[in-house]
């Protein structure tokens, strides 16, 4: 199959590793040519691309030609304002319509839930409040009136991996807020494992969430994991009145990838 990675980051990089190694063609796109560069040592069509570039050259040409445009660009903390981000994401998406695009997979959070709390499952309403989660809200939508068939979102709890986990930033900070709240941590080669059976099973058009199934409190966990990482633990505030929070439930999600979590568990992700 003819793929196309648009934002090869962190998550983008392996998935594109990943695919390359099932026998995909790959192109994926980076912010530098150094990047780009890099890309194509590994046997991975790299170009060069940034989000609000012209997307009518003939460089870019390749992006816009494939069976599946994974979209994997998430708004910057600091360098781009939100409503340029939608605007600009959806330029992309338009262009991808208009093209040889045949299937769209959005990498989307499972904070357009908001501070819902009880149990989340894929039918649950959104109810996004940062801005970054209104943004995700507004590109989904936007992807579901023009592939209204043949689109798949993917939505993704905080995000965990052998060379990042949110414990560390945690560390050594006081009173921080919402210690009784549950924990919705996803690992990134659980990840990498359900965009490959999304695309197996060609399951367009899904909405779709991915989270572990085991929801320790933020309290418990971080402090444990600060531990084990020989970090100072955090010190929290049970502030929420008692409320957990929101409890992702990825069960259908699963059922419906035909997999099974390689970390089902928080405590699982610093092995």
């Amino acid at each position: 199959m003819q793929i196309t990675l648009c934002g090869c980051g962190w998550l983008g990089q392996p998935l594109a590793l990943h695919l390359r190694d099932q026998g995909h063609s790959i192109v994926a796109t980076k912010r530098t040519q150094q990047g780009a560069d890099a890309l194509a040592q590994n046997g991975i069509d790299g170009l060069r691309y940034t989000l609000g570039d012209p997307l009518d050259t003939s460089k870019l040409a390749p992006i816009f030609d494939c069976d599946l445009f994974i979209l994997n660009i998430p708004p910057g903390r600091k360098s781009i304002e939100p409503a340029t981000y939608v605007k600009n994401i959806c330029v992309l998406i338009n262009y991808c319509a208009n093209s040889k695009v045949d299937n769209l997979l959005f990498i989307s959070t499972t904070a357009v839930y908001g501070e819902t709390n009880g149990i989340i499952t894929e039918q649950s309403i959104t109810s996004p409040l940062t801005e970054s989660a209104k943004a995700h809200v507004a590109i989904e939508h936007h992807i579901q009136r023009r592939f209204p068939n043949n689109t798949s979102i993917l939505r993704l709890a905080g995000l965990v991996g052998a060379d990042r986990h949110p414990a560390r930033y945690l560390a050594s900070k006081t009173n921080i807020k919402n210690g009784q709240q549950l924990v919705n941590l996803v690992h990134q080669r659980d990840v990498i494992t359900a965009i490959e059976q999304i695309i197996t099973r060609q399951c367009f058009p899904e909405t779709l969430h991915l989270c572990a199934s085991e929801h320790p409190t933020r309290e418990d966990y971080y402090r444990w994991a600060a531990t084990k990482l020989g970090l100072v633990p955090p010190t929290f505030i049970n502030d929420n009145g008692g409320q957990a929070g929101k409890q992702i439930d990825s069960s259908a999600t699963l059922n419906k990838l035909g997999m099974s979590l390689g970390y089902p568990s928080p405590y699982d992700m610093l092995d």
